[in-house]
């Protein structure tokens, strides 16, 4: 007994020595104490947050810089309308188009003799960090070309023409909003005017010089019609022929991608049978998200051909299905329409559509034809003019591509012929190029982007009913430029904000992971959108105690916010959520609280996020510049010191008030190819602190507002009003800079009290002995010893983004790995700042100690550092507020080292044989999340404790000294290489080369017939009635909001027809997913998929470490781990002053150890949209968009409703057949 109190007492000895060493030397070293007292010697506030004040504040700025946004676009969308009506009315020649645009393709293109190339054409450039850092040019705009689309086409050129005249407006928006990005044009007739100007493809791309086909992209296709359910019927029979097929399937593929997350969709194959690819989407509509168009298209991958196809059942589920949604009120309750697709049919299907479609014709029909099967052909348009949809003849790949946007251009035809709304659309974020920001990282991030945009009409008056739409108008919009408008300062450490739209998705999130593009943007200008819930990236605590009732509290909470914001209603809430860290390897649960609230005139809702522990006060502590007696750019001398790259201090809001700025202080004017700009961050803040020095300095911390335009009863612009009526409106000329006030004034004041901390020498140059205070620091330290500790570099960062250091090792000048600034440049961002926050509210006089992550070495290495971190409160009139973290860097080995001498002796005893340098003890120190930060194998460094021992690590959460979380990962990346339908992954078909011979037989015939002479109307009416009495005038208000949240009624009819035996799966439900054991691997972005990884991290308990504070170790034991019946014993103790424990396992009973793993794996069970989880999200709420315009009474006038190609297009070896069919003919007519 007196062995195991010994034994205890040794361990707690071991264990407060230690930490109390550490917690001085780290104490005294980083002055923690004298800032501290710096910041209460200056005037000081420690002030109270309004939460929803703030949001409101926030809320303004954002909906004023959208605002700017929406406005330009407006006003290109209104001077497009103008210019094509004025330049198309009067007929004007197009023999000079050719000269009024710039071929990004043929942009500055020399020959070796340096002169320009043929057909060239010379463009001043330079290069602009706002434009993706590309070299551009600020007057004029280029012209991009998807394949396929050719610049000498009359049309092509026509629009070409008009629109260079949007050149002057589009830099007129450059200058009144220096913010904007790109602002383009796409024209129907296929190509993208873009500007400012620039060469295609950019400087160091690997893609062609035609980019993606922009008219099937989000951007165009939503903004161009109105929300809308589609149901695409593939037939799958046998009858179609393997190239066929293909390009069918190919068809199908390219309308899904058309589809954003308004839309609803389902495609379903038929032959004898209708069948439904997705099992879980049988009966049903589903919203078009990425996830779910993913999943039909790995479905159709498994399809196998079979069978003869029956038009009639698949038209008929088609319809009663979409009738279903309409009468329920689910769905998009807007536009509804069928796209089918075949090779062949032998009638038009009167009867089936006038059974469910006639006389209103709710249901839009388009049909698209696969190869040149001419009588086919005259069924398939039959069915789409009579039915206000359009036909389409597909030949090969590039027809598949550009002519499936034709269904769009027919759904926008009564927004057009109303000439009223143009509805504003704002794209899912994606993935764009090159980041714009100062920060010397920034050149190799790429930036998150979102394009707002809006219709252009044809308003000329035709000979003929027409309703064209000339294109869309669009400008980029850089996350990284609103969140500009939330400064983080404001937030506080570990605050932040989020913006949602209208279907619960966000716009950014700091835990938003895109997946990668494959740099498809960069290379061909093609996005790839992002869709992430809300309740994917919040996860609520799931682990309260086994609380079930409080589990599911939280878990309501969460669901009860997000229908809040997508309402949108303004409101606040508090709940507890899980927290991760260093690539999702670390986790603490955190209590917050949510203030959420619309962004007026936009489909977004902004939450701020304020931990509730410390995030509801603020230290309010500024240095007033112009009042000091001393120049405050004097705190900021030397290169070790650095701000953060992302926020904006100061900045000048156009590059001309820069250029001209240097012309009056006569600094150096950069060449006419770079961009006038500042080298860094840091340079811009001495900029204006210098400026804010002289006489008549202003500050300037109000952001322009952007103009409102004057709207009409109902919500319409008229023509050419909005140019009209900005242009009043913006006269007033933009403020030369802004500056935040605030942020500036903080970081001089935090300059001010950390300034004098980075001189540390012990001598000066004539030899005295230097009394500076931190010299006479160092000697202290010198004489008690803790030189023993080798710091490599210590650092302070404050509330404001500055971050301090003093290296006290000099660097090897070949060293490759970065200096700690370059890692930590944004400080409030990582991972010691933030965790050091949470560690005040758990033991205020404490550091947070960390080593790189697998980091453990051989006995001869000693590179190794370990990072401490310890937040600075300050306290005022009984609040406190974070005022900065200060911290350290040194070698692990001098650590290790002292942690041995330590627990090696036997303090106060004597005769000691067990300590940890003896063989029977295994001493480890593990952090707060499991993770070895010293043992007595060094390679154990850095590791996960349980991959070491995770008996023990089970026992110590048995125990309950570490808690145990679950973890989901919602956004996780697997490899899309396995189809979950069928592990080949390709298209399953029979052997069928008799079935060719009689497909080619009957195609032949159909086309033989088809040339004979029987008139073909365009729009066949003799079999259908038209009443203009059943038509009603549309529902066109803005009343379109309702929620997806009752039960909707069920019609029995509909619900009996879903039941009969025409309707059945066909592909096998997707495979159980089996758990990949081992290390994962990023898989190539072109094979990559969203999948939900599933992990158990591990947090400490401290409280438990503390129990009835006593502060002894708690003891454990292994039992029955050997045949032999030994017992192993161990001790965890906290160590003070610390986020560490020393854990004491006793080796002479030789227990058999697992291993535990915090790799992340993938859910097991059904993967993709089928999973429980995905089926779910189907049922939450969403707010439709405002308008729906499906609808005017005299679309039925309109005649054009079909193109294909025609018989001078067919193949020569098909009219050779009909020439052999035309004399086979003759002769049996003439016999």
């Amino acid at each position: 007994m007196a062995a195991k109190m010994a034994v205890t007492l040794r361990v707690r000895n071991w264990a407060l020595k230690f930490g109390v060493d550490l917690w001085e030397f780290g104490r005294q070293f980083t002055k923690m104490n004298e800032i501290k007292s710096r910041f209460k010697d200056n005037d000081i506030e420690v002030k109270r947050k309004d939460g929803i004040l703030l949001l409101r504040e926030l809320a303004a700025e954002v909906k004023n810089f959208m605002d700017f946004k929406r406005n330009a676009v407006m006003r290109i969308m209104d001077s497009a309308e103008q210019a094509a009506l004025s330049e198309l009315d009067s007929h004007s020649s197009s023999a000079t188009a050719s000269s009024q645009h710039y071929d990004a393709r043929r942009i500055n293109e020399y020959n070796s003799d340096g002169k320009l190339a043929d057909g060239a054409r010379h463009m001043d450039i330079r290069f602009m960090r706002r434009f993706e850092r590309l070299p551009v040019n600020l007057s004029l705009s280029s012209i991009l070309v998807p394949t396929a689309v050719s610049l000498d086409e009359s049309d092509v050129k026509s629009a070409l023409q008009w629109s260079a005249h949007l050149d002057p407006l589009f830099q007129n928006n450059l200058e009144r909003d220096p913010a904007l990005s790109w602002q383009y044009f796409g024209s129907t007739t296929g190509f993208l005017r873009r500007f400012p100007g620039t060469a295609w493809p950019p400087e160091g791309s690997k893609g062609s010089k035609q980019i993606h086909d922009f008219r099937a992209q989000n951007w165009f296709v939503q903004a161009a019609s109105s929300p809308k359910d589609i149901m695409v019927l593939l037939d799958s029979s046998s009858s179609m022929s393997e190239k066929s097929f293909e390009l069918a399937t190919e068809t199908a593929f390219n309308i899904l991608d058309t589809l954003g997350e308004d839309d609803y969709v389902n495609l379903i194959t038929f032959t004898e049978m209708v069948k439904t690819p997705v099992p879980c989407f049988k009966d049903r509509m589903v919203r078009a998200t990425p996830d779910n168009v993913q999943e039909i298209k790995s479905a159709v991958k498994a399809i196998k051909l079979q069978d003869t196809a029956n038009f009639t059942a698949g038209l008929e589920y088609a319809f009663s299905l979409l009738h279903k949604y309409n009468q329920s009120g689910e769905g998009s309750q807007c536009n509804q329409a069928i796209m089918l697709i075949t090779e062949s049919t032998s009638e038009s299907h009167k009867d089936v559509i006038k059974q469910y479609n006639w006389p209103h014709m709710p249901v839009r029909i388009f049909t698209y034809l696969i190869g040149s099967d001419s009588g086919s052909r005259s069924y398939l348009h039959d069915m789409a003019c009579s039915n206000k949809g359009f036909f389409v003849q597909i030949n090969d790949i590039d027809d598949a591509r550009k002519k499936v946007i034709d269904y769009a251009l027919v759904m926008a035809r009564p927004m057009i012929m109303y000439q009223a709304d143009h509805p504003v659309h704002w794209s899912p974020v994606f993935v764009a190029g090159k980041s714009g920001g100062l920060g010397r990282d920034s050149e190799y991030q790429r930036r998150l982007v979102t394009t707002v945009s809006t219709p252009v009409f044809d308003r000329r008056n035709h000979s003929v009913r027409v309703a064209n739409l000339l294109g869309v108008v669009g400008t980029d919009v850089p996350i990284e430029e609103i969140r500009k408008m939330i400064p983080q300062h404001k937030l506080g450490p570990n605050g932040y904000s989020f913006i949602v739209d209208n279907n619960g998705r966000v716009l950014y999130h700091p835990d938003l992971r895109p997946l990668s593009d494959g740099n498809q943007y960069i290379d061909q200008l093609r996005p790839k959108y992002t869709s992430v819930d809300i309740t994917e990236l919040e996860l609520p605590e799931t682990e309260m105690d086994n609380d079930h009732e409080v589990v599911e509290m939280n878990k309501n909470l969460l669901y009860d916010m997000r229908s809040d914001m997508i309402m949108p209603k303004e409101g606040e809430t508090e709940f507890t959520v899980l927290n991760h860290f260093d690539e999702m390897k670390r986790v603490t649960a955190r209590t917050q609280r949510y203030f959420y609230g619309p962004i007026e005139d936009t489909p977004f809702t902004l939450a701020v996020v304020l931990p509730e522990k410390y995030g509801s006060h603020e230290l309010v502590s500024q240095q007033e510049i112009r009042h000091s007696r001393k120049n405050v750019t004097e705190y900021f001398k030397g290169d070790n010191w650095r701000v953060h790259p992302d926020w904006v201090y100061c900045e000048y809001n156009s590059v001309s008030e820069l250029e001209k700025e240097r012309e009056n202080s006569g600094e150096y004017s950069s060449s006419r190819d770079q961009e006038p700009s500042f080298g860094s961050p840091e340079e811009q803040v001495l900029h204006f602190l210098a400026r804010a020095g002289r006489p008549g300095w202003k500050w300037m911390s109000v952001r322009p507002k952007s103009p409102q335009p004057h709207h009409s009863i109902h919500g319409a612009t008229p023509v050419g009003h909005f140019a009209q009526h900005l242009n009043m409106q913006g006269s007033r000329k933009a403020e030369p800079y802004f500056c935040d006030r605030t942020l500036i004034q903080s970081l001089v004041r935090d300059a001010m009290v950390t300034d004098g901390l980075d001189r540390n020498s012990t001598a000066t140059s004539n030899g005295k002995e230097d009394k500076h205070p931190i010299a006479t620091l160092m000697a202290i330290l010198k004489r008690q010893g803790y030189q023993k500790f080798v710091v490599a570099t210590s650092f302070v960062a404050t509330r404001s983004g500055l971050l301090r250091w003093i290296d006290h090792i000099k660097r090897a000048d070949d060293t490759p790995e970065p200096h700690f600034s370059e890692d930590n440049i944004r400080a409030m961002d990582m991972s010691w700042y933030k965790r050091a926050i949470d560690q005040h509210t758990v033991e205020q006089d404490s550091f947070v100690y960390s080593v790189p992550f697998g980091s453990g070495y051989a006995a001869k290495v000693n590179s190794t550092l370990v990072t401490a971190s310890h937040a600075i409160f300050v306290e005022h009139r009984g609040h406190k507020a974070p005022a900065a973290v200060v911290g350290l860097q040194f070698q692990h080995e001098s650590l290790a080292k002292h942690f041995i001498n330590i627990t090696s002796a036997c303090t106060g005893m004597t005769g000691c044989k067990r300590t940890c340098a003896s063989d029977n003890l295994d001493c480890y120190v593990l952090d707060n999340s499991g993770f070895v930060i010293i043992s007595e194998d060094m390679e154990h460094t850095g590791k996960f404790f349980g991959q070491i021992d995770g008996t023990i690590m089970d026992s110590l959460v048995q125990d309950r000294i570490y808690k145990r979380i679950t973890v989901n990962d919602y956004q996780g990346v697997c490899s899309d290489s396995d189809n979950p339908y069928t592990a080949a992954g390709g298209i399953l078909r029979p052997h069928r080369a008799a079935s060719w011979l009689y497909k080619y037989v009957v195609s032949l015939s159909f086309t033989w017939l088809s040339m004979l002479p029987t008139p073909i109307n365009a729009w066949p009416q003799d079999d259908y009635t038209y009443n203009e009495d059943v038509f009603e005038e549309p529902n066109y208000t803005d009343d379109y909001e309702p929620f997806d949240e009752y039960n909707p009624p069920v019609d029995e009819e509909m619900d009996d027809f879903f039941t009969t035996a025409d309707v059945e799966y066909t592909t096998p439900p997707p495979k159980q997913h089996k758990p990949y054991t081992g290390p994962r691997s990023a898989p190539d972005p072109h094979h990559a998929r969203r999948c939900d990884l599933r992990t158990d991290l591990y947090m400490l308990q401290p409280e438990r470490l503390n129990q009835g504070g006593q502060n002894n170790p708690l003891k454990g034991k292994l039992t029955n781990c050997h045949v032999s019946g030994c017992e192993r014993p161990f001790s965890a103790q906290k160590i003070p002053h610390s986020n560490l424990i020393l854990l004491v396992v006793d080796t002479l009973c030789p227990c058999g150890s697992k291993q535990l793993d915090i790799e992340p794996m993938e859910e097991s069970g059904i993967v993709g949209a089928c999973s429980t989880r995905r089926q779910s999200q189907e049922t939450q709420k969403r707010r439709r968009p405002k308008k729906c315009i499906n609808y005017h009474p005299e679309e039925i006038e309109i005649q054009q409703c079909g193109r294909g190609t025609t018989l001078s297009h067919l193949s020569a070896s098909l009219v050779l057949a009909h020439g052999v069919m035309f004399l086979v003919t003759y002769v049996l007519r003439n016999a």
